[in-house]
């Protein structure tokens, strides 16, 4: 984190502090207007994150966004899928053959009902799952893997797999990996 500071005639018109990123990118957080004469946009009583908790919070968004755009972007390529198709046929997978609720399926992949429905009906169409409907009220069904959907998820596993290790686990020492799996068992408990 550096400190920049602006003068115009001796008058102090900018204080910036800024963060270069281990990309080379460069952000400026601004704690006064850049010109004089121009009324102020922020009150005394707007609440700023501290330093500390603003890097952690960019920091996670960063990692994600790149780990997610890049993998998006291999499976997409490589298999024609998703992220959120994968994401949908590994959690069917991982079930064990457990029925999952199309509800429970939604919040454990982060998608809404509606997008759920939509995603499912595409997996259908690709035959990668099928609608078994629940044998205690026949106007519910579960989605479960096909054969097709099995084939698929192993071969895009392995892209799934080496996006990661280029991605997550190069940016990330087991010490990072350690506590993200802290964090992760402590927000799985609060659920």
């Amino acid at each position: 984190m550096g400190r920049v500071e602006s003068s115009s005639n001796g008058k102090l018109t900018s204080k910036m502090n800024f963060m270069i990123l281990p990309s080379s990118e460069v952000y400026f957080l601004t704690e006064v207007n850049r010109l004089e004469n121009m009324p102020e946009s922020r009150s005394e009583e707007d609440e700023f994150l501290e330093p500390d908790e603003w890097q952690s919070m960019n920091a996670l968004l960063l990692l994600n966004r790149r780990v997610l755009s890049d993998l998006d972007a291999a499976l997409r390529r490589e298999h024609g899928l998703a992220v959120t198709e994968f994401d949908v046929l590994i959690t069917l997978f991982n079930a064990d053959d457990e029925p999952i609720g199309m509800s429970a399926l939604a919040d454990r992949v982060m998608l809404s009902p509606a997008g759920m429905t939509h995603l499912i009906t595409r997996l259908e169409r690709d035959g990668l799952v099928r609608r078994e409907a629940d044998a205690a009220d026949r106007r519910k069904f579960y989605p479960v893997l096909t054969q097709a959907g099995r084939r698929t998820l192993l071969e895009a596993r392995r892209t799934n797999n080496e996006v990661l290790r280029r991605g997550l686990f190069a940016a990330t020492t087991a010490a990072d990996r350690r506590t993200l799996q802290r964090i992760w068992r402590r927000l799985s408990e609060s659920d």
